[in-house]
């Protein structure tokens, strides 16, 4: 397309469906994302492209590991705004590794350790913190209202027959839903296969919903192994562990107000479950940025083209490897 007046040549499919993306390639907890930075750099994606994106990524960048795609955005009601897209395209409320990794990333930008993003569940808080381990970059994600509901019914310690004739499953709504049981030993056949009922077959969960496996190790020790919706089986799912540490709590495993350690196969985090008028949980962990790179976009043909100027961060690579060697006798291997 010509412009007569300016002189000047432009393509009007460019302007249209060609995105640049600064990305950055990371972590929490082995939960990875990419994180596509929207707050210093504008793009214009229509509402159609987020899902579409997140499954091109998916399918197109072979090579590395992605669980879903993080969108940090201008918010007119706190310092950034959260989107959070599962690996299957679906959009998520919330996702406690996922925020971490959005607050190392505004903190770099802003320098603000304290902070406020906007989220589908609300507007969350979060901290930078002192490193949990040498070199291990920490942040913590502060969930507020914490329940036992799903669809305004409580679910504790019950037998759901669909879904098993002898696990005793409660509903935890941390701004997502959690459906969560005590096991004496990690079954990951069967976490898989309850875990596809209850996201592909279930008519109590028409919405799906996360599920976790979790063990009791000591009085502030637990381990968690978690099938996440849109994801399937994960390394580790922030709010799960979250969630855990609420509902051992409320069944009095482990003491509300302090730290507890929660081990999942890809780390620990730790949670600190608090009983006000409801329950609220501080969720620290590790935010680890493994490469930054741009790519181009062409939300037309869905092609990803000219990825550039990659740089990676072995330093931050090391430090995590070094940590989970440091906790490797208690991990879920």
């Amino acid at each position: 397309m010509h412009d007569s007046k300016s002189g000047l040549t432009f393509s009007f499919h460019h302007l249209i469906f060609m995105h640049d993306l600064q990305i950055t390639y990371c972590h929490g907890s082995e939960n990875f994302f990419l994180n596509v930075d929207g707050l210093t750099s504008q793009f214009n994606f229509k509402e159609v492209d987020y899902q579409q994106f997140t499954i091109d990524a998916v399918s197109q960048l072979s090579g590395i590991k992605i669980d879903g795609i993080l969108y940090l955005l201008p918010s007119k009601k706190a310092d950034a705004r959260m989107r959070i897209f599962n690996r299957d395209g679906s959009e998520a409320e919330m996702c406690g590794n996922g925020f971490r990794c959005l607050g190392k990333k505004l903190w770099q930008i802003t320098g603000k350790s304290t902070y406020q993003i906007e989220t589908l569940s609300g507007i969350l808080k979060g901290q930078k913190l002192p490193d949990m381990f040498p070199q291990v970059d920490t942040y913590r994600a502060l969930f507020p209202k914490v329940n036992f509901n799903y669809k305004e019914k409580v679910i504790d310690n019950q037998i759901i027959k669909e879904l098993s004739p002898d696990l005793k499953f409660s509903s935890v709504n941390i701004g997502n839903p959690h459906l969560i049981t005590q096991v004496n030993d990690f079954d990951v056949e069967k976490l898989i296969e309850i875990g596809k009922k209850i996201n592909h077959q279930c008519r109590l969960f028409p919405q799906g919903n996360n599920l976790s496996f979790y063990k009791v190790l000591s009085d502030n020790r637990l381990s968690v192994l978690t099938y996440e919706r849109g994801v399937g089986p994960t390394a580790s799912c922030g709010t799960a562990m979250a969630a855990v540490s609420v509902l051992a709590a409320h069944h009095k495993q482990v003491k509300a107000g302090q730290q507890i350690e929660v081990y999942s196969p890809g780390g620990m985090l730790v949670c600190q479950p608090e009983k006000k008028e409801t329950y609220q949980v501080m969720l620290s962990g590790n935010a680890t940025f493994e490469q930054q790179f741009q790519l181009t976009y062409d939300s037309h043909n869905r092609k990803i083209s000219a990825i550039r100027n990659v740089e990676y961060f072995q330093d931050e690579i090391q430090a995590y490897n070094t940590f989970k060697s440091h906790i490797k006798h208690t991990l879920i291997l």
